[in-house]
Parts: C-alpha cells; structure tokens; sequence
C-alpha cells in the first residue's frame, strides 16, 4: 500500500479503534516521516523511539533497585522498571493534554535484538512499562521491516497488530517536501513517479544479463536487486531528500563544472556529477534521468518549482469551539484547552473559509505563543497565497503581543 491519503485514512481509523498499527516494508522509504506527519494532521506529537539503537531489554525498561521502607520498619531494597525516556515523554504529554492523541511510534521493532522486540511487544499488549501504565489516550503504532536481517515475529505476535505493507509514493513525497523539494528531483518523479524506489543494479551483472557464475544465463528478479556483499546505495524517499538538500546548496556553475569532468567508475566512464548523484541514490534508473533533466536544464536555463497544497491539522476541540453560542461561552471553551489546543485552533481558523473573527480574536488572545509547527505552518500559508484573506487581516487587527510578533511579517503578503 502507498503512502497516500487512504493510507493516513485507514491508520488513523485503526488507531480511533484501539488497533496497533505496523507498517511494513523496505528501509529508507519514509515509514517515520508518514509517522510524524500523520501526527501533525491530527493535531498532536510523535514520540519516535528507534528500537534498534537498543541493546537489550534493559534499555527498553530501565530497571532499579530502589530502596523502600517494610511494614517493621526495616529498610529493604526492590527492583522498578522506569520507561525509557522517550516513553515517559509521551506519557507526560498525554497526561498534559488529554484530548490529543498522541502516538507513541516505535520504530524498527523487529530490526534488533529478539529481547528489545519481545519488550517492545509486551509494552503493546500490556500498555504499561514496569509499575507504570500508558495513558489511556497514548495511540501505539509500530514500524519495521519485512525482509532482511530482522527478528522475525511469529502468528502470535502478529495478531497483536493492524499490518500494512507499505512502499512510497512520488505524490506523497512531492507533497511532503514542499517547495523544498528541488525542481529537477520534482520533475523526474512527476515523470516517473515508480522510480521512487529502486536498487542499484550489481556490478556482478553484467550487460548481457549473465554473472560470473550463471549457468544457464537466466538472472531472476531476486538476483538482479541482490547486490550480496557490495555496499550500493539505494533511490528511496530518504535518500531523494538528501539529493534534493544538496542540489538546492549547490551552484549551478559548480554542477555544470562536475558535468563536464569525465571520470571512471569501474569499467564505466560517466561525469563527476554522475557520480556525485550516485552516492545519494546509487545507480539506478532515477538517477540517469535526473543526470538528464539537469543536463538539460543547464544548457537551457529552464526549471523551477511549483506550490503544493499546505496541510493544516485540524485540532480535535474545533468543532466544539465553532459550536459556541456567545463570546462567554467561547471565552469559557478556550480556558480549558492547552496551549497547543490553542495554537492548532488558531492556525485552522485562519485557514478556514469562513468568518472566523470572533474566534480567533478569542484564541489569539489566549495565546501565550504560537507553536514553532505551526508557525512554520502558518507562514507557508501566506507565503503560497493558501490563506483566507480576511481571517488573517482578522488576526492582524488583534491587539495581542503574539500577533505584534508576527505582524510585520505577514502584513506585506496582504
């Protein structure tokens, strides 16, 4: 299944239901990032805990021996298990925002030690860590991989979860990246939206389809994208962003420079700029045409990006706010939320079409800060032209000390 919308419909409807969720699949194709930005679109946090970095059981649960006093009066010691301190954080900020869920995402379950994942499960099904129980509104999703060196799960502990197989998607990446992503990345994947994913082809095969050792010439799928014990790089979501990174630092004199430097690479005579492509996305398929789109370019001066829709989370308080009668009743509403609560509301309603002055002259001030997201967020919005015109002259007319801080900035897009 792709990383799309009905991908973000069907995990976030399995987490309303209390299922776990684990998305399976090939390393590097965005499975944390999905993760993050799922989070963000329902209007709370991910708590990534990476399980591979974990040696055993112990990093995972943290047991102490503790000193406690006995019924005689005599000190003894007992041994308490304390939650790793990513764990405890997304407890913490369950606790402190009980109407968010929060997804606690632990990542890379089954690509480490048989304990760390026999912990990691037990943590699902039992929800609770030691002597301390996950709050009731904490979601669990978990991550991993479905072939390779993992530790390979049995029907048991499989029934515990919701398993989708996952594989990236160009849409999805291209929306995520934004106006980050470079346009000639941008214009390979447009045009070849299935070469998001590839693995280098090995050396060991050669250009009639045979290798050394093949006997009767015929090369399967399994063997063309084994590269055995050679180190190739692979075209994944995470590597396109780091390419991505680089060719948007880069000057375009400098990339016309590595284009026209000829150098060896085993047996193959390619570019400089070939090669410094490949050690982001290895050699496949996306990187010939992106050598192509960019050699193109150069010689026409051509290219440039375009706007993606800006995704703005909707907060689970909203529609309870935009039930309120009178200002008193909004006033009453908006002391009860956190100030994320706050934050969120306040960047959906100017992104809302509709008048939404009253509210947000309410939630702005109320307001002790806009979220680092959401700011980020919101400025996107002006910036792209995807706001609603008079919600932010709305906001901008708030005597207020959040929107002093930003009015200088977002008054010249009016």
């Amino acid at each position: 299944m792709k990383f799309n919308d009905t991908l973000t419909t069907l995990i976030q409807q399995s987490l309303e239901v209390g299922a776990t969720p684990a998305l399976m699949g090939e390393p590097g194709i965005g499975k944390s990032s999905f993760v993050e930005a799922l989070a963000y679109s329902m209007g709370t946090k991910a708590f990534v805990l990476p399980c591979n970095q974990l040696a055993d059981k112990a990093d995972l649960t943290g047991a102490r021996l503790v000193p406690y006093e006995k019924s005689d009066g005599t000190q003894s010691y007992k041994q308490v298990f304390y939650p790793h301190q990513v764990i405890q954080e997304c407890i913490d900020y369950a606790l402190e925002n009980p109407r968010e869920w929060p997804i606690l995402f632990l990542d890379e379950i089954n690509r480490t030690t048989s304990d760390v994942t026999s912990g990691a499960l037990t943590l699902v099904t039992l929800r609770r860590m030691g002597h301390i129980e996950l709050p009731e509104n904490v979601r669990i999703i978990v991550a991993g991989n479905d072939k390779g060196n993992v530790t390979t799960l049995d029907e048991a502990s499989l029934s515990r979860f919701a398993i989708f197989h996952v594989e990236p998607d160009a849409t999805t990446l291209m929306s995520v990246l934004g106006d980050a992503l470079n346009p000639w990345v941008k214009k390979v994947l447009t045009q070849y939206p299935a070469l998001i994913f590839q693995k280098s082809t090995p050396n060991a095969i050669v250009a009639d389809g045979r290798d050394d050792d093949d006997d009767d010439g015929n090369v399967t799928m399994a063997e063309l994208f084994d590269g055995g014990e050679e180190m190739n790089q692979l075209t994944t979501p995470r590597t396109i962003d780091h390419l991505s990174r680089w060719l948007n630092r880069v000057d375009r004199q400098e990339l016309a420079s590595h284009l026209a430097t000829p150098v060896q690479i085993g047996s193959r005579e390619t570019s400089l700029l070939n090669e410094a492509i490949e050690a982001f996305t290895g050699d496949t398929m996306f990187t010939t045409q992106l050598v192509a789109v960019i050699a193109e370019d150069l010689a026409s001066n051509s290219g440039g990006p375009a706007h993606n829709r800006v995704n703005v989370p909707k907060p689970n308080c909203y529609a309870t706010l935009k039930t309120a009668a009178t200002v008193t009743d909004l006033a009453a509403q908006i002391s009860g939320l956190t100030q994320n609560e706050v934050s969120g509301s306040l960047l959906y309603a100017m992104k809302e079409n509709e008048d939404n002055s009253r509210l947000i002259e309410q939630l702005a001030q109320a307001a002790v800060q806009i979220e680092p997201e959401h700011t980020r967020t919101l400025f996107e919005l002006v910036t792209t032209g995807q706001f609603d015109r008079q919600n932010l002259e709305a906001f901008l007319e708030v005597d207020s000390p959040i929107v002093a801080a930003v009015k200088p900035s977002l008054s010249a897009f009016l």
